[in-house]
């Protein structure tokens, strides 16, 4: 039963590394605000156009928010259509197989 264990792990460590690999970006508020997020839910960058810096400062907060959690959502979506190639298994599904 353990006998291929060793194997296993090594091909999870393998895949979360390729997925730290793959990023997304978006882009909020007409392009003001971009998020560049990868496979590990890390953000890579973020850019705001400086006229966005010369408005209103909860309109900039509200854009950066906006664009954290279209990437993280973006993101999540990218990992598991990777994690379906890679092992044939439809992770949202599986999921919500628990989700009663």
């Amino acid at each position: 039963m353990f006998e291929n264990l060793g194997g296993m792990i090594s091909q999870v460590q393998n895949m979360q590394e390729s997925l730290k690999e793959v990023e997304v970006q978006v882009a909020v508020a007409e392009g003001a605000v971009t998020v560049t997020m990868n496979g590990a839910q890390n953000m890579v960058a973020v850019t705001i156009a400086p006229e966005l810096l010369q408005g209103d400062l909860e309109n900039l907060e509200d854009a950066v928010l906006a664009g954290i959690k279209l990437a993280q959502q973006e993101s999540k979506a990218k990992v598991q259509e990777q994690v379906a190639k890679m092992t044939g298994i439809n992770v949202n599904n599986f999921m919500n197989m628990f989700n009663g």
